[in-house]
């Protein structure tokens, strides 16, 4: 086991700058939070290798310290172990994953391209929808029939279970759970205390706030079981910052980060291997485990890199954002499903915008198939709405609140993804019990006509308390506060 590497005492923000910075962002949080209607949020700046700021907002109770779930930026964490197998020559980058684990779906693909989720895997396993539900073992996963949608190296998907996969990959070879891996060899030597598979400390709740009444609805904390490598793990934005400022090598820690990863093959991790081809012009891409994206610099000239990863399960919503070239990071956890964009709004304070936006798909209201128009309308994936639209060409246009959208097509064996993002390549299955359908599984996410309508089998239930009141809004907090 490494040795565990002391806490850093807080940087400290440019001089000049310092009196007014805290304030910016303290300021631009509180903003954040009150727009997007987030019960807490809770952010971190870390600049010369340290955290050199905190801060919180919202109703519901957190602190600095208070741990949430941050989704998919477990990802990172669990690439980082398994670099740590490449560094100690136990496996090739560009080994068949097969190799170790000979019951792995997509036994054929490369270490590399499950980093890069080029395996070509599906984005879910099969079965309800995890991050609510839940997920089983590794057995159950494989007897699953995980399908895969391309050949190895074909395109960029991204997948959730080939992170479970490489996760499984940790454990054979270290025969311990991958948390505990990436306790002993990862978290303690950074410093990152507030981090685990469960919270270590205090944990935010996350909620489902409703798109059109100040009520919440708690959601379900589910095991994820083999999935857990995807995104099971708890950690604060103090711990992220620790993490992504290590991973741009911003400060100097004396080497103790090469007992980690050593810096090249954090800098390999951080290389872009596969364009993200959803946008034009190409905006983002991924390396071993971490996303990279591009913008336009401050003034709108030199463009800038940043690497981290994002993070969404139901309750919870997180940004990592690191500039390897200043070594400014930024973190941001938050308890709503709906989650509250990214970290831009603090990026931009420190001179680094964030990506440029996904260009809206427009689609057309044309089609005549009563099939598809019984589709059409707004449904909701949580608390969140989505639209359908049929366009002229007959195909479905499922539209998100930030401006994305996939398109599907109708072809044997139903409706299939054919253009847009994170659904390209999967399946809308209409689920009726009558007609017209009452929800809509895409990759096993369940949309519904109302948010969480109970109506349904709503993938790990719905609380049986139901929504209840509270002062989400900004009107609201402030009507109740004066009464």
């Amino acid at each position: 086991m490494t040795a565990a590497r002391p806490v850093p005492p807080p940087a400290s923000l440019p001089p000049e700058d310092a009196p007014s910075a805290g304030v910016r962002f303290d300021d631009a949080l509180r903003a954040r939070c009150g727009e997007r209607r987030v019960p807490a949020l809770s952010a971190a700046v870390g600049r010369a290798g340290a955290v050199a700021w905190t801060g919180t907002a919202g109703w519901a109770p957190s602190g600095p310290g208070t741990a949430f779930r941050i989704g998919s930026i477990t990802k990172p964490m669990t690439a980082v172990a398994v670099l740590r197998l490449a560094v100690a020559g136990r496996l090739g980058l560009n080994d068949p994953v097969g190799r170790y684990l000979a019951d792995a779906p997509a036994p054929d693909a490369t270490v590399a391209q499950l980093l890069t989720h080029t395996a070509g895997l599906a984005a879910e396993p099969p079965g309800p929808w995890w991050e609510r539900h839940g997920a089983g073992s590794w057995a159950e996963l494989v007897a699953s029939g995980v399908e895969r949608l391309w050949e190895p190296g074909e395109r960029h998907h991204y997948s959730n279970v080939g992170y479970a996969v490489l996760g499984r990959l940790v454990e054979e070879a270290h025969g311990r759970s991958w948390d505990a891996v990436l306790r002993d060899e990862v978290w303690a030597p950074l410093g990152m205390t507030g981090t685990g598979r469960t919270p270590p400390g205090e944990a935010a709740v996350g909620y489902a706030v409703h798109p059109d009444a100040d009520t919440v609805l708690v959601e379900p904390v589910a095991a994820y079981g083999a999935m857990g490598p995807a995104g099971e793990v708890w950690s604060t934005p103090a711990d992220l910052v620790r993490f992504g400022s290590w991973l741009v090598d911003a400060g100097d820690d004396g080497g103790a980060g090469d007992d980690v990863l050593p810096l090249a093959w954090r800098r390999r991790m951080a290389t872009p291997r596969a364009v993200v081809d959803d946008d034009v012009p190409f905006t983002a891409a991924w390396g071993l485990g971490v996303s990279v994206h591009h913008g336009p610099g401050e003034g709108g000239r030199n463009a800038r890199r940043t690497v981290g990863h994002g993070g969404s399960v139901p309750g919870f919503t997180a940004t990592l954002r690191a500039d390897p070239a200043t070594g400014d990071v930024v973190a941001v956890c938050g308890s709503s499903t709906a989650g509250f964009g990214d970290a831009s709004f603090l990026l931009d304070l420190l001179g680094v915008p964030g990506p440029a936006p996904d260009p809206a798909v427009v689609g057309g209201a044309g089609g005549t198939d009563p099939d598809a128009l019984a589709l059409a309308g707004t449904w909701y994936w949580g608390p969140m709405p989505y639209t359908v639209s049929v366009r002229a060409d007959g195909c479905l246009d499922l539209g998100s609140p930030d401006g994305r959208s996939t398109v599907f097509d109708r072809t044997p064996e139903g409706w299939v993804g054919v253009a847009g993002g994170y659904w390209r390549g999967e399946r809308l299955r209409p689920v009726a019990t009558g007609t017209p359908a009452e929800a809509l599984d895409i990759g096993t996410f369940h949309l519904t006509r109302a948010p969480y309508d109970p109506a349904t089998a709503v993938p790990g239930g719905v609380d049986p308390a139901g929504w209840r009141a509270v002062p989400v809004s900004p009107s609201a907090a402030e009507h109740e506060a004066g009464s």
